[in-house]
């Protein structure tokens, strides 16, 4: 694309639409250096990782936004952006597995555990029905048969039914936001251009 057409493209973006990672090396989009902690103006967190992050923290992912990375001029070579795309796409697909991965982990154990949150439940309702009794003081109806063990009780399923239903939404989230990244499109630009 020529300078005219993506400057005219660019007035026509809302700002704050495209995701700029500003990069000093492109293999920074993947992997940053270990000491890179310790220089003051290093990049500490991977490209594709701030992509990620910045999607997430947004309501909604534009259709039209675009991936903008910014590098040294001396580090853009030719078909540095095609190499930067299919290699994002791949770390889009790994990390999707992975999410994929732990969003069925956490149904599973969530599963399992309502079998035992289940038993706690019953345990709690019939400990909290027994002291609920009329022979039974009030002061111990209100704090065991009213209080404690039906807190048990309702305790029991509620970390099985947090797993089975909030839990995997922010995993859920970040398939989404993964697979949207997979198919933007990515442009490079050199760091001095705004």
């Amino acid at each position: 694309m020529d300078d005219v057409s993506a400057g005219a493209e660019s007035r026509t973006r809302r700002v704050g639409e495209d995701v700029i990672v500003a990069l000093y090396r492109p293999a920074e989009l993947l992997s940053v250096q270990p000491d890179a902690m310790l220089e003051r103006d290093a990049r500490i967190e991977p490209g594709a990782d701030e992509i990620v992050h910045e999607l997430l923290g947004r309501s909604k992912v534009q259709r039209r936004a675009r991936i903008v990375v910014t590098l040294p001029a001396e580090q853009i070579t030719d078909g540095i952006a095609d190499t930067l795309r299919v290699a994002l796409r791949r770390y889009c697909e790994a990390r999707l597995a992975r999410v994929q991965r732990e969003t069925e982990m956490a149904w599973r154990q969530g599963l399992r555990s309502l079998g035992s949150g289940s038993i706690l439940f019953v345990v709690g309702l019939l400990l909290s029905a027994g002291f609920l009794e009329p022979d039974v003081p009030e002061f111990w109806q209100n704090l065991l048969g009213n209080g404690v063990f039906l807190v048990i009780g309702w305790v029991g399923l509620w970390y099985p039914l947090d797993l089975l239903f909030f839990a995997r939404q922010p995993l859920k989230r970040e398939a989404l936001i993964v697979e949207a990244i997979s198919r933007m499109p990515l442009l490079v630009q050199p760091a001095d251009v705004s």
